[in-house]
Formats: structure tokens, C-alpha cells, sequence
């Protein structure tokens, strides 16, 4: 159900939506980036704004609402095509009229409010369960500004399609992501560019190592990949040392480790061997050239203590735009 058409089960079928002829002093920062309408319903017209990219800002919205309303001289509305509870709450406590392809509608200047379809609040953890890590590095990391489904996600990842669903509707909840509904399509964009993206889910990222296993040789054929300050060293300036080599395996492949190789962290520290990393995720899905990504990799890697190591992380952090250790 498209947006015209919802708002005829509301108001009837003698609502119109036309586009909107932009008088000569509408700035082009409007112009170009919005798609304006003046909707019509016996004699209450106002005029909708809706952004033109999926990567919109709440606060530039309402900004250039204002701006708008201050130029039309008529009563203005935004037109969205989806909005998080915590948008909904601030549009609502600010008094800011939308139209919401969610089938929400607050047009305060016509006495309308129709919320009651509006899903409860998502609960947002402190941090983000491994599926929903993996589901934001890969949007972080994929090339192009194209929005795509779910499908395509779980295809990609290797997820089930429930799993895929919880990653989505955190991420949209806590606004990292944007929703765009299309017939039964619903397609899935970062709402913000590339640098923002990662800031603002980054407090919400966690080291991917949920366990280490000590091994005295490694097994044959093992899916493994380069991680640790091994990793670090092939892409910044650090040293790294024979005891600081690590390899990064999933969960699933973990138990493929025959126990007799296995040992005990006393007896690698006294006779050597290799470390492996049991992580949270398939390092594979997000793996480059056979090491671990670069994220993730600064994840598992920044409660060391050791400065050479911070150094290293923090070319990783400036790559990233990411705050460096010593700037905090």
C-alpha cells in the first residue's frame, strides 16, 4: 500500500497528492533533494517534503522543514518512508506534522493522529549479538550506495532468514539503518555515509574472540585465517614477534580440531605451539587476502595493552576515521 493510498483509508477517496511548483526563491538544496507535493482534502491543503535519499538526518529534516514552511507560507508536512520509535517520540514532542509510510499520519493542523499501527519499541542491548555485528560490518563494508534485501543478506552471510530479521530490526531500531517498503519488498540501506556509519555503531561493536585454544601443531586443512598482531603487522608498521602469530576460525569449525593437538596455555608458554581465535562470527564471510578484517581485527585487538600495538590500531582507526587512542 503506497502512501496516497493509505491515506485514502483515513480520509476517503477525495484526498489528492499533486506535485508541488516550487516558487523562483525555493533554494536548490530543497530542490534537489526532496520530492515536494501539495496534498489536497476538500479544503485543507498542505505541502509534503520527502528526502530523496534513504540516508536522510532527523535534525536536517526538521531544519529544512522550517525553512519550508518559512517560504511556502502554508502548513507543511514530512513525508517519510520509515521512522524508528525514537524518530516517531522526537517528531511527536517537537510537534513536527509527518506522514510515515508505516501508516502513521500526524497532521495536527488538520486534527489528524493515527499512530495506533506503530510496532512497540525493539529493546537496544549495549552491544550487538554476533549476528547483528556481521550484518553491520558487511553493510560497512559493501561497495556501493544500492539498497538490498534481506534475502540477499542471509544468502551472503550464511544466516537464517530469523536471525537476519532480529540483526535488521535492532540496527533500524538504534538508527543505523533505513527501511524502504516496496510492494513486498523491503529494501535496507546504512542511514548513514560510510565514516558516520561505523561512528555511530561502533560503541556497540565487541571483540568477535569468544574463547582461545592452545594447539602444539596445526591441524591440516584447517579454515583458518591470519588475525592477532600477526594480521596487524601485514597492514601497519608493528613488529610482530614468533609468539604473537594468531589464526581466527568460526565457531563451526572449531570442533574439527582433533583433541590431541590441544594444550594447555602453561605448557604453550613453556614449549610453544599456535593460538587460535574461536570467534563469535565466520571470519571467512568478512576475510580478505586470508587475514581477518580490519574491524573486526581492531576489535579483537584494543584492550591490549601494549603501545606498539595501540600505534598499529591506531592506523587502523585513522584508515576508518575512527578516533585514535591518543586524540581521546
Amino acid at each position: 500500500m503506497d502512501m496516497l493510498d493509505f491515506l485514502k483509508t483515513i480520509f476517503g477517496d477525495n484526498i489528492t497528492a499533486v506535485p508541488y511548483d516550487c516558487p523562483e526563491k525555493m533554494p536548490y538544496y530543497i530542490r534537489d533533494n526532496y520530492k515536494l507535493q501539495r496534498l489536497a482534502w476538500k479544503n485543507n491543503e498542505c505541502v509534503l517534503l520527502s528526502p530523496n535519499s534513504s540516508s536522510w538526518r532527523l535534525p536536517t529534516l526538521k531544519k529544512h522543514l522550517k525553512n519550508l514552511q518559512e517560504i511556502c507560507q502554508e502548513p507543511c508536512a514530512l513525508s517519510l518512508e520509515n521512522l524508528t520509535s525514537m524518530q516517531r517520540r522526537n517528531l511527536l514532542e517537537n510537534s513536527i506534522p509527518f506522514i510515515s509510510a508505516s501508516q502513521q499520519v500526524y497532521l495536527p493542523f488538520w486534527g489528524c493522529a493515527f499512530l495506533e499501527k506503530f510496532k512497540s519499541d525493539t529493546p537496544i542491548p549495549d552491544k550487538m549479538a554476533p549476528g547483528t555485528q556481521l550484518v553491520f560490518l558487511y553493510l560497512y563494508y559493501l561497495k556501493g550506495t544500492e539498497d538490498i534485501n534481506l534475502t540477499r543478506i542471509s544468502k551472503e552471510l550464511q544466516l537464517s532468514k530469523a536471525t537476519c530479521t532480529r540483526a535488521i530490526n535492532d540496527l533500524t531500531a538504534s538508527g543505523l539503518l533505513a527501511q524502504k517498503v516496496e510492494g513486498t519488498n523491503k529494501w535496507i540501506a546504512p542511514a548513514f555515509e560510510k565514516p558516520e556509519f561505523l561512528k555511530k555503531g561502533y560503541a556497540r561493536l565487541k571483540s568477535p574472540i569468544e574463547r582461545l585454544v592452545y594447539v602444539k601443531d596445526l591441524p591440516e586443512n584447517l579454515l583458518c585465517f591470519q588475525s592477532g598482531v600477526k594480521a596487524l603487522s601485514e597492514i601497519t608498521m608493528v613488529g610482530a614477534k614468533e609468539q604473537d602469530a594468531g589464526l581466527a576460525v568460526s565457531k563451526k569449525t572449531c570442533p574439527s580440531i582433533p583433541a590431541d593437538d590441544i594444550i594447555s596455555k602453561q605448557d604453550f608458554e613453556d614449549f610453544g605451539g599456535t593460538i587460535i581465535e574461536v570467534w563469535s562470527y565466520d571470519p571467512s564471510l568478512l576475510s580478505k587476502s586470508g587475514r581477518v578484517d580490519e574491524i573486526s581485527l581492531l576489535l579483537s585487538l584494543e584492550s591490549e595493552p601494549d603501545e606498539r600495538i595501540q600505534m598499529g590500531l591506531d592506523e587502523i582507526r585513522e584508515k576508518h576515521e575512527l578516533p585514535v587512542k591518543q586524540d581521546e
